[in-house]
């Protein structure tokens, strides 16, 4: 591992930060791909009923959990010395998670003439296969926060790679949407293969990305050689009141997942197919890098603290707004100008995810510092996973409750979605569309305010920010001698 050198603010290359960013757009585009069709796979290809749907989405999510607490131990081992913390792992991982997240849109056609179960057993194994090695490969997260050793850089870079993210996890729009297109021609048959080539095309892409971004990337934050208990790494994590503070957010804000559950459905109902959810997504996806930019802006004026406060605070506003004039639009369509004005509050809607996208992994590298001064461990790893904890419970609970909702002859079916017959999307109610709409809006305005009321309560800003990254920097150069930056 590369020692490191505080004098000077430049460490990473140019060549570096562009094999990296390309590196984060499109893993994230895989995630995008699996996160936003895989659910439409299981409801509308494979005609899962909601029940198992719903036990699916428990199973992988609470399986997922409990392998990712050995996971972590092992990922937050204090690395040889001259060694790299992430990059190993990343490397390790990148073709298996591109190949299973493939596996999740292709199932043996023996399957789905057998036993619903038989079915479930299988996208139960590949999905928590594809969650398995999908932890390892979001490793390559963590490499930003170690890239450089300053901190002003290491932000610059923490927020690029938000925007980098955020684009990405939209790529897929773009993909399915032309891969539904060739539907028509007939050189794709059916929902089914247009999912599976847009899989394969998204892991493709993210795997040679991220061989090549290992080959050129490189770690310069400087590790202790002692051997320590990892479950105490655990416990330090759960002492630190910062941690314990942006637990309570993420449990909070990952409520939404409930809302974001809905959106290629709303757009099924509404335009015919999930493929053409672009339609939404695009505009929220360009709301979403503006507002990042926004973000990035207001940083020299406001602190991140004050920021996702007020963005939770403008989420239920623009939200609330996006409802009323998309019921305005659904129930009066020959009114363009409902239809223009609701579209622009679906962008407007994107602006809120600037602060949402960008400041976590800010907050979460200066715990890491706030956690080093105080422990003399690099807990990257322990961090994330207990900070997960409040996501994971809260998005088990929307995950499973979801499909109950939306579909299925439940008494929480609320929705009262229509899954399709013979490949062959149904036309939906108004009322089942307009509370597609609520949800997709409305509760995920909701979560996203209560996810920064805990930030009412979070201090580690400003002035003592700079004091605890001081402290950081000298204990690290207690363990390294300096070297060349990047050019």
């Amino acid at each position: 591992m590369a020692k490191q050198k505080t004098e000077k603010t430049k460490f990473v290359s140019g060549a570096e930060l562009a094999a990296f960013l390309s590196m984060v757009f499109l893993l994230s585009d895989l995630q995008g791909m699996a996160g936003n069709y895989r659910r439409n796979y299981l409801v509308d290809v494979l005609l899962l009923d909601a029940g198992s749907v719903a036990l699916i989405n428990t199973i992988c999510t609470i399986a997922s959990f409990v392998i990712s607490f050995f996971s972590v131990m092992y990922v937050d081992r204090t690395p040889k010395p001259g060694k790299d913390k992430f990059k190993p792992l990343v490397t390790m991982a990148a073709v298996p998670f591109g190949l299973f997240a493939v596996l999740q849109f292709w199932t043996p056609s023996g399957l789905s003439a057998a036993a619903v179960s038989l079915m479930v057993a299988y996208q139960v194994a590949v999905t928590i296969a594809y969650n398995f090695t999908g932890f390892f490969t979001g490793q390559a997260s963590q490499i930003g926060v170690v890239m450089s050793p300053e901190h002003k850089e290491r932000d610059g870079i923490l927020s690029l790679r938000g925007v980098a993210s955020a684009i990405g996890n939209s790529a897929p729009l773009v993909v399915v949407l032309v891969m539904g297109m060739l539907k028509k021609p007939g050189l794709i048959s059916g929902d089914g293969q247009m999912y599976f080539f847009s899989a394969v095309l998204c892991a493709a892409a993210s795997t040679i990305a991220t061989m090549v971004a290992m080959r050129l990337v490189k770690e310069r934050i400087t590790y202790q050689s002692k051997r320590v208990n990892p479950l105490v790494g655990f416990a330090d994590v759960l002492k630190n009141p910062y941690a314990r503070l942006v637990l309570l957010s993420e449990f909070l804000k990952a409520f939404r997942s409930l809302a974001s559950y809905m959106g290629t459905f709303l757009a099924a109902a509404l335009l015919g197919g999930a493929d053409k959810f672009i339609l939404f997504g695009l505009p929220t996806g360009v709301g979403t890098f503006v507002g990042m930019l926004v973000v990035r802006a207001l940083l020299n004026k406001l602190s991140s603290k004050q920021i996702y406060i007020l963005s939770g605070i403008y989420s239920v506003c623009a939200n609330a707004c996006a409802f009323g004039t998309g019921v305005l639009a659904f129930k009066h369509p020959e009114v363009t100008v409902y239809q223009i004005i609701f579209f622009v509050f679906l962008f407007l809607i994107g602006l809120q995810y600037g602060a949402s996208n960008l400041l976590p992994s800010m907050f979460q590298a200066d715990i890491l510092e706030d956690l080093e001064v105080k422990t003399h461990k690099r807990l990257d790893a322990s961090l994330g996973f207990i900070i997960g904890i409040g996501s994971t419970c809260s998005r088990t609970i929307a995950e499973a409750l979801a499909p109950l909702v939306l579909y299925g002859d439940t008494a929480l079916n609320l929705i009262k979605y229509i899954q399709p017959i013979n490949d062959v999307v149904q036309t939906q109610t108004m009322e089942t569309k307009i509370r597609l709409l609520a949800v997709y809006t409305l509760v995920q305005g909701a979560m996203m305010f209560l996810g920064a009321v805990p930030f009412l309560f979070y201090k580690l800003t400003g002035a003592h920010k700079a004091d605890i990254h001081a402290q950081a920097l000298a204990l690290r150069n207690e363990l390294s001698v300096p070297e060349e930056t990047a050019d």
